[in-house]
């Protein structure tokens, strides 16, 4: 029988209860036995969730990591707390899984992988759409080359519900500055899926972001980002909004297109597929998804997936699917998309080093000169309250 792997929990939000926990309750090969989080009731929650003693929940993460008796820990707070926690785990010499984004800036993304790799521990990315059957069956029809060569990869998120945080912690976190960003960070998933479906690296991307003008509050972040992509071999489209709108992907090939809507006309990840299917010489052919699960269910299988591909990973001393260095590379697409719609400009990627943006994240827009009727700016987004 495969060694269990003993696993500490750091955050106990939202994400826990319909994806981290139903996925380590259903692996006989995964244990928690401790959990941290600040707030008290949230604690109180995750205790009730896993069933521990008032001996294994803390309120601070470094006694968690003192503990002695763990393989692994989920990290689940707000990026811009997760660089301390993560180095600190792999100080204690822990396997880490993150939750995305990896961190609020691509320079701690980037320390937070050098620092993995130098103590040989796996650090994996909570991208756990990669294991939804739709991408899957679209990844493998892609390998196939069953529409020739890849051109163009459109990811429509326009009608992303915008569920609000833990109650007991902060419900609107998501909409401030101290998210990194709106609903482009909040759905990152459309980044590194195209990532991932493209098998390569951007290297330019040309953006546009914009506010609700219906807001009764002056927003920080926004709810609407267009992103064009550049890849070395083929593009991406990427749209996403908090609201009411057009989901779905559509991907176009040299000798054919793939297409996947979903029930209800709703977005990616909040209901299930209905249809997919493949056009080849203007003739449909449907691409078969079997045994499909409820929603919710399909959310926490692609968990449940994720933790035991980190747990292989683990055992067989191999890369994660989803390796933190793929979340780096996530996070530094996504800046550079609100860097752009500031600049109103396209942006080369890789960012340099120097570069403010790859520096701060979301906090060096405001050392840059922005373009001053670009619709961030004249938003008051990210700080640009007063230009110029």
């Amino acid at each position: 029988m495969t060694e269990r792997l003993r696993v500490g929990l750091i955050g106990c939000g939202n994400v826990v209860s319909y994806g981290h926990a139903p996925a380590i309750q259903a692996l006989p090969e995964v244990e928690l036995v401790a959990l941290a989080d600040v707030t008290p009731a949230r604690r109180q929650i995750g205790q009730q969730w896993f069933g521990l003693s008032d001996e294994d929940v803390y309120a601070d993460h470094r006694a968690l990591l003192a503990r002695g008796d763990l393989e692994a820990v989920v990290v689940a707070v707000p990026q811009r707390y997760r660089r301390d926690i993560v180095l600190a785990a792999f100080a204690a010499g822990l396997h880490v899984l993150s939750e995305k984004p990896l961190a609020d800036a691509p320079a701690t993304a980037a320390e937070i992988v050098t620092a993995a790799e130098s103590a040989g521990l796996q650090c994996a990315i909570c991208h756990n759409y990669l294991f939804f059957p739709e991408y899957r069956a679209l990844k493998e029809e892609i390998t196939q080359r069953s529409i020739g060569e890849l051109r163009v990869l459109t990811l429509n998120y326009l009608g992303v519900i915008d569920y609000p945080g833990a109650a007991e912690y902060e419900a609107r976190w998501r909409h401030s500055l101290a998210a990194g960003g709106g609903v482009l960070m909040d759905m990152i998933h459309a980044v590194y899926l195209s990532q991932w479906l493209a098998d390569d690296r951007a290297n330019q991307v040309n953006a546009f972001v914009a506010a609700p003008e219906y807001s009764a509050r002056l927003p920080e972040v926004e709810d609407l980002a267009l992103l064009q992509v550049s890849f070395p071999h083929c593009y991406a489209l990427i749209n996403i909004a908090w609201g009411q709108g057009v989901g779905g992907v559509d991907i176009s090939g040299s000798e054919g297109h793939l297409r996947l809507r979903y029930e209800k006309y709703q977005t990616s990840g909040f209901n299930q597929p209905a249809e997919l299917y493949r056009v080849n010489d203007w003739q449909r052919r449907e691409v078969p998804l079997a045994n499909l699960p409820r929603h919710e269910d399909n959310v926490a299988a692609a968990f449940t997936a994720l933790w035991a591909d980190f747990h292989a990973a683990i055992r067989e001393n191999r890369a994660p699917a989803a390796p933190a260095r793929d979340g780096a590379l996530a996070l530094e697409l996504a800046l550079a998309g609100y860097l752009s719609a500031v600049m109103g400009q396209t942006i080369t990627l890789p960012l340099s080093v120097e570069h403010p943006v790859y520096r701060q994240g979301i906090a060096g827009l405001t050392e840059m000169t922005p373009r001053l009727d670009s619709s961030a700016v004249t938003a008051g987004l990210f700080g640009f309250r007063e230009v110029p």
